[in-house]
């Protein structure tokens, strides 16, 4: 049993019964998380050790020396996530609580400040009138049109008053915090020195963002996601809705590319895609067992469960398959994580009675790596080498972290399978994840309990995992899965 099918992450749950405070002084909610991360997460030391306890003491300071100076929920945050930042990129994490957004305020041992609100652009006009303007002009910008991704649908306009540039301005949205006329990105630049800018997410929070327009028709427009041109009307090629469709799956879907080739697309992990992904699985399990080549797509996924992609692992089955467990860190805190876990599933449960001896363990042990099971390895050898398929290409890239992982480096133990794509995200090492409140109610702290065994020997971490056939610059997005598909085709 290894990291991400111990349990389910756990982060909500405890807000119900946080005990409301008058005041959430980011120095003190910064002095509790240094504290609680020090003393209970899995793997503090292991990077201290790594950069250096020179290099941490010196983060620390820098980070409290700010943190003494904030009176506003959403800065205290950037900054208790920078502080947890320098330790890894996934399976960690702060945030506020719903009582620190809507009852009380930050506090610096002064006056209670309000918090702030992010001032929103609005830019006059409508879609009719936009339109009518286009089909006067002799000629329109690249970007100019009507554009749309997931809940989204935007006019992109000319706009002098920042970066002498454009504007994404909302039509229609599916997201209650985004209004018609709100500014959804601001952008400038040239087909010499490329397009950037901001783009503002969901909570109207600002990210930096590079954009540029995807495939051959002008139809396609990466901006921190694949949005496609609505208006002026353009038809996409083949390979553009191809595309398309790979980037708007929310659920899996398998695709012959040829007689010789299967398209497998899996969005997510997440447990509760496991019948959706069975489901397919069975629907085409004929198919796939007289294929030669499986292409299975996990581009930018969302972890989950490794329970997901166990229907996966007959296919891809060559020989006995070994992997690595984990260790947990026994402290009272993760002690009582795992009877919470108990409460949650039930502890007459198997799982239930699991994790609460599991905890009785941990407490004979503080202070200590408690081990899970009696052999940190284990090796699989129930299923049949099936003919086919004989070839299988899986696609990754920086979006994959934790179960995606886990999945990757179970799956390149088969003499089958080839990885192509970029380095993953690299969020694996440590993981096995408790949400737990600060005593003021104000913020919930994210941060992991056990440890893979892989380490020090093979971090994932670091590096993230390395494909084994890297596609570079000069193979376009676009084109991966046509590429992969010739690879396995011998052509």
């Amino acid at each position: 049993m290894h990291a991400s099918s111990l349990l389910p992450i756990i982060v909500a749950t405890l807000l119900a019964t946080a005990v409301r405070a008058q005041t959430c002084p980011c120095s003190t909610t910064f002095n509790w998380m240094v504290q609680t991360f020090e003393e209970n997460d899995a793997g503090f030391q292991l990077v201290v050790d790594r950069k250096g306890a020179a290099e941490y003491a010196k983060h620390t300071e820098a980070m409290r020396s700010r943190a003494q100076q904030i009176n506003d929920v959403m800065a205290c945050t950037e900054v208790l996530n920078e502080w947890l930042q320098w330790f890894r990129r996934g399976h960690i994490g702060i945030g506020p609580t719903e009582q620190a957004l809507v009852g009380p305020h930050m506090s610096n041992g002064q006056d209670a400040a309000q918090p702030s609100t992010t001032a929103v652009r609005v830019i006059k006009g409508s879609e009719a009138g936009w339109k009518k303007q286009w089909s006067k002009a002799k000629s329109m910008e690249p970007f100019e049109g009507i554009w749309n991704m997931g809940a989204y649908r935007v006019a992109l306009v000319k706009d002098d008053v920042r970066m002498n540039g454009m504007a994404a301005v909302i039509l229609s949205s599916r997201n209650a915090n985004w209004k018609p006329g709100q500014v959804k990105a601001e952008f400038g630049g040239s087909p010499e020195v490329g397009y950037s800018g901001i783009f503002y997410m969901g909570d109207h929070s600002a990210r930096p963002m590079e954009m540029r327009l995807v495939g051959s028709s002008g139809a396609m427009l990466e901006m921190n996601g694949l949005w496609v041109r609505e208006f002026p009307p353009t038809e996409l090629s083949k390979t553009e809705k191809g595309h398309v469709r790979f980037a708007s799956a929310e659920e899996p879907y398998l695709e012959p590319l040829s007689e010789s080739t299967l398209y497998l697309r899996i969005p997510s992990f997440a447990f509760e895609q496991k019948v959706l992904i069975d489901s397919v699985l069975a629907a085409n399990d004929a198919l796939i067992r007289k294929t030669a080549n499986f292409i299975i797509d996990i581009r930018n996924g969302t972890g989950g469960s490794d329970a997901s992609y166990g229907g996966l692992i007959p296919y891809l089955y060559s020989g006995p398959m070994r992997t690595v467990g984990v260790k947990l860190r026994a402290t009272e805190l993760n002690a009582a994580g795992y009877e919470q876990y108990a409460d949650m599933m039930g502890r007459d449960s198997e799982s239930g009675k699991r994790c609460t001896e599991i905890a009785t363990r941990m407490r004979a042990a503080l202070g200590t790596w408690l081990e899970l099971d009696e052999q940190p390895w284990s090796v699989d050898s129930s299923h049949t080498v099936l003919p086919f398929p004989q070839r299988v290409g899986i696609i990754c890239n920086g979006g994959n972290g934790s179960t995606d992982e886990q999945f990757l480096l179970e799956a390149r133990t088969s003499y089958k399978v080839k990885l192509f794509g970029h380095p993953t995200m690299g969020s694996l090492d440590v993981s096995n994840m408790r949400g737990i409140i600060s005593p003021d109610g104000c913020f919930q702290l994210g941060y992991t309990m056990s440890m893979s065994h892989r380490l020090p020997h093979m971090p994932v971490d670091v590096m993230g995992i390395q494909p084994d056939h890297y596609l570079d610059e000069g193979i376009p997005q676009l084109d991966w899965v046509g590429y992969v598909q010739r690879v396995l085709e011998g052509r």
